[in-house]
């Protein structure tokens, strides 16, 4: 078979690829019963060695629920695979002011602070001091309520004034969990906030904050996956060479990173490597969990993949430099859809800000 007619029999394969994505990702973000479901054990069956774990699995806990405010996760795709999706009102490092506060319990621990009498902001920051001063090696976020707009949103310095208060506390990333120490220490701080402001508030329960901190890691681990496929040209591959495939293709390149970046929340969904041992070959790693299943980004993967072959006069291969087949390319995206799907059903739908939260 021809070069060019098997970049054609690709091309097909990924057209029928992303209508089957948008499909996924139309169930996802109208399936909303699944974004307060508890934890399930369920098989990815992605077992490729192009899709390889990022980080080793733990064992998962049960899982317990914090007592807070319940509230629908809102969806965000991660546009940069495709770029055609609008931005989202407030990118994931920022707050802004929302008639709800952001929270969710599914990854977060949320603790709701019920004031008496309205509080300053000079007593909001004074009672978020012991929280804000310690390093849980998770995300901490806290809102508070205005009392005049009803609004939520961040601490604002000035004579702004506040009826209630949320601490919401991630439970695990990629890196790390909240462990005993640092649960304890979260505990200790928000009954220091609660004095402060003389202040309702639920306890704050250890154990069960442990508990669900591992089964949160667990599903992180499962889920951070890799896809990688290389491209392999008859000479070796320069890095002046690699430099400008990079440029060509329109990756951004800091230090040694080479990356396309999430626009939300600045994490690397794909990224471009030389293969450790192969001179005359790239590799090109695609995060699935951060990409939105209908932008096609296993799509953008071979658009990529693609570009640096005709570049480099080479073949695209899997990441040992094996030629890929059309029927491998098939079983690729099968396993893909597979994939997808078994995030879907834990209620981590891939591209939203509940996933990109997690393993960004």
């Amino acid at each position: 078979m021809s070069t060019e007619m098997l970049l054609a029999v690709v091309l097909i394969i990924l057209a029928v690829a992303a209508v089957t994505y948008y499909c996924i990702g139309r169930k996802s973000r109208t399936d909303g019963s699944r974004q307060g479901t508890p934890f399930e054990h369920v098989d990815p069956k992605v077992e490729l060695s192009s899709l390889k774990p990022d980080a080793g699995q733990q064992d998962a806990g049960a899982r317990q629920t914090e007592p807070g405010v319940k509230r629908d996760e809102p969806k965000a795709g991660a546009d940069s695979p495709a770029e055609l999706r609008q931005p989202e009102p407030a990118a994931l490092g920022e707050e802004s002011l929302t008639e709800q506060p952001d929270i969710d319990q599914m990854t977060e621990v949320v603790v709701r602070l019920s004031c008496k009498v309205p509080f300053s902001s000079n007593q909001a920051l004074l009672a978020s001091q012991p929280l804000r001063s310690q390093d849980f090696g998770v995300p901490l976020r806290i809102q508070v309520k205005n009392q005049f707009t009803k609004l939520w949103g961040p601490i604002q310095r000035g004579s702004n004034t506040y009826t209630d208060m949320i601490i919401a506390l991630q439970l695990a990333t990629r890196r790390g969990r909240v462990d005993e120490l640092a649960a304890g220490n979260f505990a200790a701080a928000v009954n220091q906030a609660v004095g402060t402001l003389d202040a309702d508030a639920d306890v704050v329960d250890v154990p069960s904050i442990v508990a669900q901190a591992k089964s949160v890691k667990a599903l992180i681990d499962r889920y951070s996956m890799r896809l990688s496929i290389g491209v392999k040209g008859p000479l070796p591959v320069s890095q002046q060479m690699a430099m400008d495939i990079a440029r060509g293709c329109g990756f951004d390149i800091r230090g040694k990173s080479v990356e396309k970046r999430d626009r939300d929340s600045g994490a690397p969904w794909l990224r471009m490597l030389p293969h450790p041992q192969v001179p005359n070959m790239v590799v090109f790693e695609l995060m699935p969990a951060l990409c939105t299943p209908s932008c096609n980004p296993l799509g953008a993967l071979f658009g990529v993949a693609n570009d640096a072959a005709a570049r480099l006069s080479g073949q695209i291969t899997d990441a040992s430099g094996r030629t890929l087949s059309v029927p491998q390319i098939v079983e690729i995206s099968r396993q893909l859809q597979f994939f997808y799907a078994a995030m879907a059903k834990q209620g981590l739908d891939a591209g939203t800000r509940r996933a990109k939260r997690l393993f960004s």
